[in-house]
């Protein structure tokens, strides 16, 4: 078969000194000196060094990704600067593209416990984040449906579960989905079963602010606990008052050995608020159209647009734009999790919900202020379940009008 525009036959477009020939001369048209060499044959990119001539510029062969993705035949092109070099990420043909097996991330020997091996970074390096690292403290996973951002956050959560021992880490696990987590319903490791329920979430959230204190108070930093939510924007959406306490943790949570990884379709501040500037570490998948890309990195040119899913994704992190292709478990890895005969119940430790509804009560003081105490929020939390309305528990608690209301629409689900 021969292709109708260049006269060329149309497998020699897929040959790698074929493709270079193209992108140099591409270039030297446009009047840039250059040299294109192929420097790695990934899963699903082709990658093509380029040594610029006296006096190019790297702006000028960013300008020209559409041109040079033409040229190659590729469905994009992506310029990105690594390492000193100038690099050209074409895209490979759909048939040719190739999933990046867990297997061969799965042998890896940590250098700690903590440090995960999130891919294979462009040129062939294995790509680590440490949690114990200032950089990688806490993670937020975004992309949209297809781009691998639940496979990826089930591979991380997989080597934390067989790189340690349950007396070093902890997990507190909260899917909204209530199926993308579930392989992991068993594991030691959990402080106590998956949550899935707004209010549940809030009030896993509102014992681990209450730990995050009591570490403070006491030096204690181990275990080290990581708490992970699925679509974190829908759990807001759900309950806002989950923020608060999502912004405590990533705020001080490192230093008490305390690691947050979520996962979301749009990483900004719309789906974390102002817990986004404590994440030192965003990992995006492909995102809906390239008007997303800004607000979903947070930053210029990082070119999100041009990913193209099933795990081909960028880290950003320490002011660092690195692609990389993660891997995808075939269902054996879940086979070597650790599993528990009884998992762990924080039950007795969360607050009620009827202390949870009145966190944000009044501070002003007067005769709504009443201070209640344990046994006053059981008898309300059983006057809820029995059906009491605003006047009832005004009457009956001492509190004002706008407490008792808030405690009833929050039992309610209203609020």
């Amino acid at each position: 078969m021969t292709d109708y525009f260049t006269n060329t036959p149309a497998t020699a477009k897929t040959d790698p000194q074929f493709v270079a020939g193209l992108l140099s001369a591409t270039l030297t048209a446009r009047k840039i000196p250059a040299i294109v060499a192929l420097a790695w044959d990934g899963p699903q990119l082709a990658v093509y060094t380029v040594s610029l001539g006296l006096g190019a510029l790297p702006e000028q062969v960013e300008a020209l990704a559409g041109a040079l993705a033409l040229a190659a035949g590729a469905e994009s092109c992506r310029v990105a600067r690594a390492g000193g070099h100038l690099l050209l990420e074409l895209a490979k043909p759909q048939a040719e593209r190739r999933a990046l097996k867990a297997a061969r991330l799965d042998d890896l020997t940590a250098p700690t416990p903590t440090a995960l091996p999130l891919g294979i970074a462009t040129g062939g390096r294995v790509l680590w984040a440490d949690l114990t690292d200032e950089r990688f403290c806490h993670v937020a996973i975004g992309g949209t449906t297809g781009s691998g951002k639940s496979v990826l956050l089930r591979w991380l959560l997989y080597r934390l579960a067989t790189q340690n021992e349950p007396r070093a880490l902890r997990c507190l696990l909260i899917d909204p989905k209530r199926f993308e987590l579930g392989d992991f319903g068993k594991l030691p490791h959990l402080l106590h079963p998956i949550v899935s329920s707004p209010l549940d979430t809030a009030r896993v959230l509102a014992w681990l602010t209450a730990e995050l204190d009591r570490r403070a108070d006491t030096g204690q930093t181990t275990p080290r606990i990581v708490a992970v939510i699925e679509e974190v924007a829908d759990v807001m959406s759900q309950n806002k008052t989950i923020l608060p306490a999502l912004g405590r943790v990533a705020q001080v949570g490192r230093a008490l050995g305390l690691h947050l990884i979520v996962t979301t379709q749009q990483p900004g501040a719309r789906s974390l608020g102002d817990a986004l500037v404590n994440f030192p570490a965003r990992i995006l998948g492909r995102v809906a159209s390239a008007t997303l890309t800004y607000g979903a990195a947070g930053r210029a040119r990082s070119g999100a647009d041009v990913l193209l899913g099933k795990g081909d994704m960028l880290l950003l992190a320490a002011g660092e734009t690195i692609r990389f292709q993660a891997p995808l478990p075939d269902g054996r890895q879940w086979g070597k999790l650790p599993r528990a005969a009884q998992v762990a119940s924080l039950e007795a430790e969360l607050p009620t919900p009827a202390i949870l509804a009145d966190g944000n009560r009044d501070p002003r003081g007067g005769y709504g202020r009443r201070d209640l105490s344990p046994a006053d929020y059981d008898a309300i939390q059983a006057a809820l379940e029995d059906g009491a309305d605003v006047d009832d528990l005004r009457g009956r608690f001492g509190i004002g009008w706008t407490r008792a209301a808030r405690l009833v629409a929050q039992y309610r689900g209203e609020e």
